[in-house]
């Protein structure tokens, strides 16, 4: 009776504006209540929440991968003709990348040249007396190559090509005809040449070759319908391998008869991208039953599957190669 008798005071004296009070019964219904509107707030936010961060993760992939892709789409497009190869595997890629330099990092490394023997297109170099050789060049110096390129700087340069046609015989690399076969002559330079500046007038610039080697003498095997000489710096590789989850870049100074297994040593691999669960690199000259002609092209085809908290992706990118030599 007690207890009623103060249960009606306190709700009068609410009434009154004095006091205010609610039950046990008011506090758990209110509870309830408020527990039920949350549950409904959250089951309608949940999924544009989840669907944000499921959209973030595939952006932050597909920004892995377009970085990627681009970074090999550059080297690719920068590789000397006819040199882009791909290993049995489709799990590797790799090139001899064109010089690059400072004031021209795109064409620095590419030029036109005037022959350097009397009577005869093709390109003789030998570290003999200027009397020794029908040198065509000013000065009759028989190591020196005329580039039709004003200052012209083979700063960073290991090789220079001469019409490289790409010549393969059941998979492997002609002799003479390939820059992955080097001869003499051949297509390409005796590994170990030097490149300095003798001078420049005239809108040319002189290129003395230091031949490595006690004969001292090398010949290109073609003459280019161009004229057109390139200078290589570096062979370039991509591999993915789907067990680490990494895909690498390296670069090497060796001219190897076939794409290597994993990246050489001293070849200083760097991480271009992680979360790769896969790969596939495909490389379609076109016209392979005609190595000799003067229009050519190629098709890169690179693809990258990247994985992360159970969101992957796969992107696809084709690169047309200028292969004329």
């Amino acid at each position: 009776m007690a207890r009623q008798r103060s249960d009606r005071l306190i709700r009068h004296a609410g009434r009154g504006g004095h006091l205010a009070g609610f039950t046990l019964v008011e506090l758990v219904m209110v509870i309830a209540l408020a527990g039920l509107v949350a549950v409904m707030i959250g089951s309608v936010l949940s999924r544009p929440m989840q669907g944000f961060v499921d959209q973030s993760r595939r952006a932050e992939l597909v920004d892995l991968a377009a970085t990627a892709l681009n970074r090999m789409a550059r080297d690719v497009r920068l590789a000397v003709p006819n040199s882009v190869r791909v290993s049995a595997d489709g799990n590797a890629i790799e090139l001899l990348l064109i010089q690059t330099g400072p004031t021209n990092p795109d064409f620095s490394g590419a030029a036109r040249y005037r022959p350097n023997r009397m009577g005869s297109e093709v390109l003789r170099f030998a570290e003999t007396a200027p009397a020794n050789c029908t040198s065509s060049v000013t000065g009759g110096a028989c190591n020196v190559i005329e580039l039709l390129a004003p200052g012209f700087d083979p700063a960073g340069a290991r090789w220079m090509v001469v019409y490289n046609i790409g010549s393969e015989a059941g998979g492997s690399p002609v002799a003479g005809a390939n820059v992955w076969a080097p001869a003499n002559p051949g297509v390409i330079t005796p590994t170990g040449t030097n490149f300095s500046v003798a001078g420049t007038a005239g809108g040319e610039t002189q290129i003395v070759l230091d031949l490595p080697g006690s004969a001292g003498e090398f010949a290109f095997a073609f003459e280019s319908p161009q004229r057109r000489v390139y200078f290589a710096e570096a062979v370039v590789g991509y591999r993915c391998n789907p067990s680490t989850g990494q895909l690498v870049r390296y670069s090497y100074t060796q001219l190897l008869g076939a794409v290597p297994a994993t990246p050489p040593a001293d070849s200083n691999p760097s991480l271009l991208a992680n979360n790769v669960t896969g790969c596939t690199f495909l490389y379609q000259p076109v016209e392979p039953d005609q190595p000799v002609t003067n229009v050519r092209a190629g098709l890169v085809s690179m693809t990258l599957q990247l994985a992360q908290e159970g969101e992957s992706l796969q992107l696809l990118q084709q690169v047309h190669v200028d292969n004329a030599p």
